[in-house]
C-alpha cells in the first residue's frame, strides 16, 4: 500500500485511541511496579500511569478494577476497554464494548470487539450488520470492505463477497490487497482458476512480490495439481530473497509430499488475515498503538498464527516490554518456518534486559544449526561488540562474511561493523582496511566517513583527508551531533580553535547530554581563553555518566591540569 494512502487512514485511528493517553515508552518489565489499592483513586491512577507507559497488562488490571468501582464514568470505561484490547483480553472487553457501541454505533473498536464475539459463534449476519453501520472513511475504508467480504463468505454469498471487494478497486494502492483477499476467498469456494488470476495480480512484479501472496499463489498451484509450477515459484522467490525462511520450508514440504498450508481459510481466519495486513501497514507507519490493537483482533480469531505473534512481539519491543516480547516469541514452535526469526528477536530482547550471556548462547546454537545463514553470526557479532568482546565480535563478523561469499560480496554495513570491532580490539591495520573498503562500496556513507576521519585525527594522521571526509559527512548528516563533533575535533587538533568552537557548539546543541562532546567543547573554550565556560562544560560532562577514563581526565582538567596543545603542522 502506498505511504500517501496510510497518511489518510491513520488520523481516524489516532482519534479513536486518544483516550489511551499513551506517551513515549520507557518501561521495563523487570522493574515496573504499582502500589496495591482497593479504592477507586488508587486503581485509576495506577492504571492511567500504566497506560502512559504502554503497560497494557497492568493498565487492564487496574482500570478494569476502577471501572467496576465506578461503572458510569465514561472516560474510565473507554480507558479500561482499550487497555483490555491492547492486552489481548478481547473476550473480557465484550460487555464494555456493547455499552460503548450503544452510546456510539460508529465506535470502530467497540464494533470490532462485538463482531469478534459474533464471528467466533458463527453469527456472521450479526457481525455484518455491525460493520455495515460503520462509516467508510479513514481506516474504516480499509477495514469495512475486507470484513464484509469475509463475512459474506461466512454466509456462503460468493458474489456479495466479490462485490464488497470491488469497492476497493480503482485505488492503485489498494488493488494488490483487494486482489489478495479476492484470491483467498475464491480459493475458499474452490474456484482455483479465478483464485490463481487474482493472486497472480496481487503477486505483481516478481522483484518485490509480497511473501504472503507468493505463498498463496503457490498453494493454489499445488491444489490444482501443478506442483512443479509451485516449486518453480518458490525457487524463484528464494532466488530474489535468499534469506527467506518460508520458501525452503515449502520446498521441503513438497519433497515430503505434504499438502499446502495456505489459501483454504475459514471466514474467521480470512478476517484475521485482513486484520494482520492492516496491523502490518500501521506498524510500517510507526502507528504502534493501533497496530497492536489490530494484531490482537487478528490473534483472537486465529490464535496460533506465528506471523501475527512476531508482529505483537516486535510491538512489545518497541514499547520496551522485552520480557513480554520473549514470552510471545517462545510461543512460536521450533517446527514453524518463523521460529528462526523468533529466536533472533528473543536474543535481541535478552540483550536489552541485561541477559547477554543467554542471548549469546542462543545465537551460538543457531550458528551451528544453520551453517548456510549469516544473520545469527552478524547478530552475535553485534552483541559481543556491545559487550566489549571485540576480538570474538570480529571473529563472528569474519565467519558471516565468509558465509556471504567473501568480503568483496558484502555491503558497507558489515565491513563497518567489523572495522569498529578491529579498531576497538587494537588492530588498526585491519580496521582501516575495512573502513576503506566500505567506502569503496559506498563512497558517500557519512558514518564510515566520520569514523575513519575521526580515527585518523585522534591518531594524529591524514589531517587533510580527514578534514575533507568530515566536512562531507557533516554535509550529508548536518543534524548528527557526533559527526559535527568530529569535524570540530579535527579543527581543534589543527589548532583552529575558533572554528572548533563553532562546530562543537553546534554538536552540543544536537547532543546536549553526551559527555565526550561537552568535554571537547570545554577544551576548545579553554584554548581561546573562555575559562569559566570551559569549566562549566567539563562539569556538564561529569554529570552525564562518562566512562571512568573520561571522568578521570575531566576531573584533572577541572583541578587545573589542562594539557597544552601544540597545533598539528600539516605538510
Amino acid at each position: 500500500m502506498k505511504r500517501k494512502l496510510l497518511h489518510l487512514l491513520i488520523p481516524m485511528t489516532a482519534i479513536a485511541l486518544s483516550a489511551c493517553g499513551t506517551m513515549p515508552q520507557n518501561s521495563d518489565d523487570a522493574v515496573f511496579e504499582y502500589p496495591q489499592s482497593n479504592g477507586f483513586s488508587g486503581n485509576f491512577l495506577a492504571g492511567k500511569a500504566a497506560q502512559m507507559e504502554s503497560r497494557s497488562d497492568y493498565a487492564a488490571q487496574y482500570l478494569l478494577r476502577a471501572h467496576q468501582l465506578d461503572p458510569d464514568n465514561a472516560e474510565l470505561r473507554r480507558r479500561a476497554f482499550l487497555a483490555l484490547i491492547s492486552d489481548g483480553r478481547i473476550s473480557d472487553a465484550v460487555d464494555i464494548a456493547t455499552s460503548l457501541q450503544s452510546e456510539n454505533d460508529q465506535d470502530l473498536f467497540a464494533a470490532l470487539t462485538v463482531m469478534d464475539a459474533a464471528i467466533r459463534e458463527d453469527r456472521y449476519q450479526d457481525a455484518l450488520d455491525i460493520v455495515s453501520s460503520l462509516p467508510e472513511r479513514g481506516i474504516n475504508a480499509l477495514i469495512a470492505p475486507l470484513a464484509k467480504a469475509w463475512l459474506y463468505t461466512g454466509l456462503d454469498q460468493k458474489d456479495a463477497a466479490m462485490t464488497a471487494l470491488d469497492g476497493m478497486q480503482g485505488n492503485g494502492a489498494l488493488n494488490p490487497l483487494s486482489e489478495y483477499h479476492r484470491g483467498l476467498i475464491l480459493a475458499h469456494f474452490g474456484d482455483f482458476d479465478a483464485a490463481e488470476r487474482a493472486l497472480a495480480s496481487a503477486y505483481g512484479d516478481p522483484a518485490d512480490a509480497p511473501l504472503r501472496a507468493a505463498e498463496a499463489l503457490g498453494a493454489v498451484y499445488e491444489r490444482k495439481g501443478q506442483v512443479q509450477k509451485a516449486s518453480l515459484l518458490y525457487e524463484s522467490y528464494m532466488d530474489r530473497h535468499p534469506q527467506s525462511l518460508a520458501m525452503p520450508f515449502h520446498l521441503a514440504r513438497l519433497d515430503r509430499n505434504e499438502p499446502p498450508i495456505a489459501t483454504m481459510l475459514t471466514p474467521a481466519e480470512g478476517l484475521a488475515e485482513a486484520y494482520l495486513d492492516i496491523a502490518t501497514l500501521l506498524s510500517q507507519e510507526n502507528a504502534v498503538d493501533p497496530s497492536l490493537l489490530m494484531a490482537r483482533y487478528s490473534l483472537s480469531l486465529r490464535p496460533d498464527d506465528d506471523i501475527t505473534r512476531l508482529l505483537v512481539g516486535e510491538v512489545m519491543e518497541i514499547q520496551n516490554r522485552f520480557e513480554t516480547a520473549i514470552e510471545v516469541y517462545k510461543g512460536i514452535p521450533r517446527s514453524s518456518p518463523h521460529s528462526w526469526n523468533a529466536r533472533l528477536r528473543t536474543a535481541s530482547s535478552l540483550e536489552q534486559i541485561g541477559r547477554a550471556d543467554e542471548a549469546i548462547d542462543i545465537l551460538k546454537d543457531m550458528v551451528s544449526e544453520r551453517r548456510d545463514r549469516p544473520d545469527a553470526l552478524i547478530q552475535l557479532g553485534d552483541i559481543l561488540r556491545i559487550q566489549q568482546q571485540y576480538g570474538p565480535a570480529a571473529d563472528a563478523y569474519d565467519k558471516a562474511i565468509e558465509r556471504l561469499g567473501g568480503q568483496t560480496q558484502v555491503g558497507w554495513r558489515l565491513l563497518y561493523r567489523r572495522g569498529i570491532a578491529h579498531e576497538r580490539a587494537g588492530d588498526w591495520a585491519k580496521a582501516e582496511a575495512d573502513f576503506l573498503q566500505a567506502l569503496e562500496v559506498e563512497p558517500e556513507q557519512p558514518y564510515v566517513l566520520n569514523y575513519l576521519g575521526y580515527s585518523w585525527v585522534d591518531m594524529g594522521m591524514n589531517f587533510d583527508q580527514a578534514e575533507d571526509m568530515l566536512k562531507r559527512a557533516v554535509e550529508l548528516q548536518p543534524d548528527d551531533g557526533y559527526i559535527v563533533d568530529s569535524l570540530g575535533w579535527v579543527y581543534y587538533k589543527l589548532g583552529r580553535f575558533e572554528d572548533a568552537v563553532e562546530q562543537l557548539e553546534k554538536a552540543v546543541e544536537l547532543k546536549p547530554d553526551d559527555p565526550t562532546i561537552n568535554d571537547h567543547l570545554g577544551d576548545a573554550y579553554w584554548q581561546i581563553g573562555r575559562y569559566h565556560e570551559a569549566r562549566f562544560q567539563w562539569h556538564r560532562a561529569l554529570s552525564f555518566n562518562p566512562t571512568e577514563e573520561l571522568r578521570s581526565t575531566v576531573e584533572a582538567k577541572i583541578n587545573g591540569q589542562v594539557p597544552s596543545v601544540a597545533p598539528t603542522v600539516v605538510n
